[in-house]
């Protein structure tokens, strides 16, 4: 089973450490705009959450490509992006629902998150374990169990109320 990016956004702190080493790791220099990973701001409720393609199953960006410069990676599952084949028609950025698809202000290059080929620099910046990469199971597990613990805290405190 291939390996995701996942986020967790109740553990994000709103550092931006992994937007920095994206862009460092992508583009030669520390530039949030030109990162793969973006932070976006909730105003009114005083968080940050990363958002990233969530490389689909079924991914609109690659059935919109006229010329094929996206294609899906059959082994990791990962939307790679092809900039020699890539002609700037920016169809993949107004496909995506998700926004994750970026345009690089300066070459008008679109890019993407390609998991920086399977050992994320964002995961591996990210001290708050905010996100992770690892399969769609143990990402359910992890779930499940965060659930569990919710749960067991509110029969905690409901069951000594009486």
């Amino acid at each position: 089973m291939a390996k995701k990016i996942y986020i967790e956004p109740d553990k994000c702190t709103g550092c931006r450490t992994c937007e920095l080493v994206c862009s460092i790791k992508n583009e030669g220099m520390a530039n949030p705009v030109l990162s793969r990973i973006q932070n976006i701001a909730f105003k009114y409720e005083g968080q940050r959450i990363p958002t990233l393609c969530l490389q689909c199953e079924s991914p609109f960006c690659v059935s919109v490509c006229p010329v094929n410069a996206l294609q899906k990676d059959g082994d990791t599952d990962v939307v790679k992006h092809d900039p020699d084949k890539c002609i700037g028609c920016r169809m993949c950025f107004m496909a995506c629902p998700f926004g994750g698809i970026g345009i690089n202000p300066g070459s008008g290059q679109v890019f993407k998150c390609e998991q920086c080929d399977g050992d994320p620099e964002c995961v591996k910046a990210c001290e708050d374990k905010a996100i992770t990469f690892e399969t769609e199971d143990v990402a359910l597990m992890n779930k499940k169990m965060k659930s569990v613990g919710c749960l067991s805290e509110l029969l905690e405190k409901y069951s000594t109320q009486e």
